[in-house]
């Protein structure tokens, strides 16, 4: 069964192809000794071919079947992997770099935490958790009781964050560092899209 997100990456506009100008900088600040990557929501995949092209060995997941279906046909030098549930595949200590570029925000607070104390286990000792997640502040998404008013997006499910929940929501990690950005969509002046950014060092 398709769900939302499905849907949404059958769309041409939402496979985005540039990269996120913050994670570019996040990944400037870091050199992480374990070259395995995971780009956790990897949406397009193009994450991956940021991660790829700094010479990380790469995998992505996603719960969307159809993107991933997708990528595995365009790139067979990255792992592109199904993750439809919390129950993540992933080793302990497997990876140097996990990135994960909003998605936390579009789970229920719970099973973000699950998801997060399972990539943390499979981040190698010293490795790195980059991510974004949504603000509070943001009424780009119009959220109604955790639904979302979005017409590529109707009915899904999302939550957004203040800076007290983040540190919370982070605080297995031994350093963090939390930045924050905010913008308007074109041509609607009165509406905020709102995200922390965060590096997280296991």
């Amino acid at each position: 069964m398709k769900n939302v997100w499905d849907e949404h990456y059958e769309r041409p506009k939402s496979k985005l192809a540039f990269p996120d100008e913050n994670l570019i900088r996040l990944l400037s600040r870091i050199e992480p000794k374990n070259k395995q990557a995971l780009d956790f929501g990897c949406g397009s995949g193009r994450h991956c071919y940021l991660l790829q092209n700094e010479g990380y060995q790469v995998t992505g997941c996603d719960t969307a079947k159809t993107t991933i279906d997708h990528l595995q046909k365009e790139s067979a030098a990255i792992r592109f992997l199904h993750t439809p549930d919390t129950n993540l595949p992933f080793l302990p200590n497997e990876f140097g770099i996990i990135v994960s570029w909003g998605v936390f925000h579009y789970n229920r607070l719970e099973d973000a935490k699950k998801l997060l104390t399972s990539l943390y286990t499979s981040l190698d000792t010293g490795g790195y958790l980059l991510g974004s997640i949504r603000a509070d502040g943001d009424t780009h998404l119009g959220l109604s009781k955790g639904k979302m008013n979005l017409s590529d997006l109707s009915g899904g499910y999302a939550e957004t964050y203040s800076l007290e929940a983040l540190k919370e929501f982070l605080s297995i990690f031994s350093n963090l560092s939390i930045g924050y950005s905010e913008r308007t969509p074109l041509g609607k002046l009165d509406e905020r899209i709102c995200h922390w950014f965060f590096l997280a060092e296991k």
